[in-house]
């Protein structure tokens, strides 16, 4: 995180707690002391800020405690500003905390399964932006490794997490219809085309000016060459699903940074939770599926295993879709390796623009503003498109791309 992003807002004091530590805190009546840091290193975060802030909290019978939160807020350049104008994502990530979330539980809990899929939401009358979200490190949730990849274990229990989500997320449009528009439409769609074009266009840039540097990729320059001129147009299309695919909404941001685990002394894995809920995107599930599997699994099971963990999440699926009661059809598993095909070139979109800052050591360029800067000067760009690991990754996974008919 940049020293920029690091600067407070004003409006971020001790006082503007106080209402939330009084119903959290068993005889509250002071806070000492409000310290703020960054909550993530450089690289982990690129849409918000995220802050961790620590209050000092003094009780009636003087005891001394302290409450912490995670708190996001927005970047402060004028790309940012713009964007936020189209896509307000703290407007949309506080609602799916605040509505959607607690909608997809309440149908797990009136079939007598308790499932929950992320912190706890609270809200301060902060009169600006932001999201403040329950800190889960005292409850031992933590991110895995993400330039290591999730291994087979960490990349079922996502799978099934998401099943889970996708189930009760269709099953809810069944009972109370569509979602509001600012929940279905995500990202990554014409409102942003124009962010969209300088993303995926300098990013194909800056990858196809160092493919002499991947082993076997100087072939495909063509085919990069002719996807890259209409990637934005396929990617327009998922912002129409088609109603004879089995559509729900999806997480739309789903990566390893924001996915957290819980462990058990034993380090098994007691529960996964989903974090950044900012760009949901309603539509096929190839969408979650590509961007997860492709971008934040470890490369030794992402294209071995590819098959066996679609077979996965859609068995989860099904079994949690028949537990909810869903009216319609169920998906097959060969309508969602059809959905997969067709969408193939989301699978390319992912690794080309999303995978590369996944499998990026800590860097202190990585910004938001960083992924639409072109030109000799973005070092960012050059760590991105020049990095050994991503190139190992790219190298098994364009010709599995190819082989699918993902590239034409």
């Amino acid at each position: 995180m940049a020293d920029q992003d690091t600067k407070l807002p004003t409006w971020l004091r001790a006082e503007i707690f106080e209402d939330l530590l009084k119903q959290q805190v068993k005889g509250y009546t002071s806070t000492k002391a409000l310290r703020a840091s960054a909550g993530v290193p450089p690289g982990d975060n690129y849409a918000t800020i995220m802050l961790r802030v620590e209050l000092d909290v003094e009780t009636e019978d003087k005891s001394n405690l302290i409450k912490a939160y995670m708190l996001k807020i927005p970047h402060q350049s004028e790309r940012y500003r713009e964007m936020m104008k189209k896509t307000n994502i703290f407007d949309i990530e506080q609602g799916m905390y605040t509505h959607v979330v607690p909608e997809l539980e309440q149908l797990y809990k009136d079939v007598g399964l308790s499932v929950k899929f992320g912190a706890s939401t609270y809200e301060i009358p902060a009169g600006e932006d932001y999201v403040l979200l329950e800190d889960l490190r005292p409850k031992g949730f933590k991110n895995a490794n993400r330039l290591d990849g999730l291994d087979t274990v960490h990349t079922k229990c996502v799978l099934r997490k998401l099943a889970q989500w996708h189930a009760a997320a269709a099953v809810r449009v069944d009972a109370k219809g569509p979602y509001e528009e600012k929940y279905r439409k995500g990202f990554f769609n014409d409102d942003n085309r124009e962010v969209l074009v300088d993303m995926n266009g300098n990013n194909m840039k800056s990858f196809l000016k160092h493919i002499k540097e991947y082993k076997g990729l100087e072939s495909y320059v063509e085919d990069f060459q002719q996807i890259s001129q209409k990637m934005v147009d396929v990617i327009s299309k998922m912002s129409e699903p088609d109603p004879n695919e089995f559509n729900t909404l999806n997480h739309g941001d789903c990566w390893s940074n924001n996915i957290m685990f819980q462990y058990n002394e034993s380090g098994d894995i007691q529960e996964t939770y989903f974090v950044d809920l900012q760009i949901p995107k309603y539509g096929t599930v190839a969408q979650d599926l590509f961007y997860f599997l492709l971008t934040s699994t470890n490369l030794d099971i992402k294209l071995s295993k590819f098959e066996y963990f679609i077979q996965f999440y859609h068995a989860a699926l099904i079994e949690h879709l028949k537990l909810l009661n869903y009216k319609r059809n169920l998906p097959t598993l060969k309508g969602i390796h059809q959905a997969l095909v067709k969408y193939g070139s989301w699978g390319f979109f992912s690794v080309v623009n999303i995978m590369g800052v996944v499998l990026l050591d800590p860097n202190e360029n990585a910004s938001f503003d960083s992924f639409f800067e072109e030109g000799e000067e973005n070092s960012f760009k050059k760590s991105v498109f020049t990095n050994q690991r991503y190139r190992r990754h790219m190298e098994a996974i364009v010709p599995w791309l190819q082989n699918r008919g993902a590239l034409e």
